[in-house]
């Protein structure tokens, strides 16, 4: 990870997040491994994405296990690590990242590793696959590490290209390229880690340039509407339905409210008992939802007086901290 520049996330107020009680209900045999992705259809499933095996599942609004999704079709893979000069290979897991579901209820992820886009219907029948399984380009037909899929009411789709570029690319909804824009930099339009885009009620997409510490918005031509800086490495963005912005810090373990100016409504950090909120959704019922990876972070010792500190990632064995969890705004709050 790239040195911060943004300030740390701390607590604004006092908590208002109540967690919900045994949510979700899942059988014994299911280990959640590395949560990265959680989203709600028009129904009030909730669909999860991990890293473990039955990587992505659908849960009924009460938290039980509907059924796992594309399990024909998911994979193991190697995933390589590209902050350093080197990329350097990880564990052999299933790397699913991004979760979107759209319009008509179709399930979209991304496969880091595989450097896939796969679109799922309602019923879990794969309807789309983009990308070359395995290969990595900045092309047409290839991503590199793609982290996120946001899909518009005309079926047009954005996907964020993401860990091994830095792009934002665009294609029609029957999966043909239309146009993409940016590159690696720091001006309005450019991208260090674009990590997650969701649509906001008033047409615009908005994207979490998170090594950049910041959130810029777009139309949909990917012209720059807005750049909202000083937001300390923001990994999951969501427009909810009641028109707010809502993200999750993992490094801070925080998440947080902001109204379509950018401005920072409340932040909630660790009292509420999260791990590394790596992404976020709101439902109808203005329930919020945090997909934890359990991941964990320290400052690195060598950087730790200095002004732009860097984070290490804490080794750990086995699931520790992974969860999805289910809160509410507490009454009157």
């Amino acid at each position: 990870m790239n040195p911060l520049r943004a300030a740390s996330f701390t607590t604004t107020a006092q908590s208002k997040l109540q967690r919900v009680a045994d949510w979700p209900r899942l059988p014994s045999s299911i280990t959640l491994d590395r949560v990265i992705g959680v989203d709600v259809d028009s129904r009030g499933f909730v669909y999860v994405a991990h890293r473990g095996d039955q990587p992505l599942l659908c849960l009924y609004p009460d938290g039980r296990l509907c059924r796992e999704v594309g399990a024909d079709v998911q994979q193991k893979s190697i995933a390589y690590d590209l902050r350093g000069p080197v990329p350097i290979p990880m564990a052999t897991r299933y790397w699913l990242h991004g979760l979107h579901i759209d319009l008509w209820d179709n399930v979209w992820i991304t496969d880091v590793s595989r450097h896939l886009v796969m679109k799922f219907d309602p019923e879990g029948k794969l309807l789309l696959t983009l990308g070359v399984d395995g290969k990595t380009g900045c092309d047409q037909k290839h991503f590199s590490q793609p982290t996120q899929v946001c899909v518009v009411p005309s079926g047009e789709f954005f996907v964020t290209d993401g860990y091994g570029n830095s792009r934002i690319v665009k294609f029609s909804a029957k999966g043909e390229y239309l146009m993409e824009w940016g590159v690696r930099g720091t001006a309005p339009g450019e991208f260090h880690t674009p990590h997650w885009i969701t649509l906001g009620s008033d047409g615009l997409l908005y994207m979490t340039d998170r090594e950049n510490d910041r959130i810029q918005v777009f139309d949909q031509m990917g012209r720059v509407q807005a750049v909202w800086p000083g937001l300390h490495s923001v990994d999951g963005l969501y427009a909810a339905p009641d028109g707010l912005i809502y993200g999750s810090s993992g490094v801070d373990n925080a998440v947080l409210r902001l109204d379509r100016t950018g401005r920072l409504l409340e932040v909630w950090t660790d009292r509420e008992g999260f791990g590394y909120p790596h992404a976020i959704a709101v439902d109808k019922a203005g329930a919020i939802y945090i997909a934890n990876s359990g991941d964990l972070w320290e400052i690195d010792p060598k950087t730790a007086k200095l002004p732009r500190r860097a984070y290490l990632l804490i080794p750990r064995k086995g699931a520790e901290g992974s969860a999805v969890t289910k809160l509410v705004i507490k009454p009157g709050a």
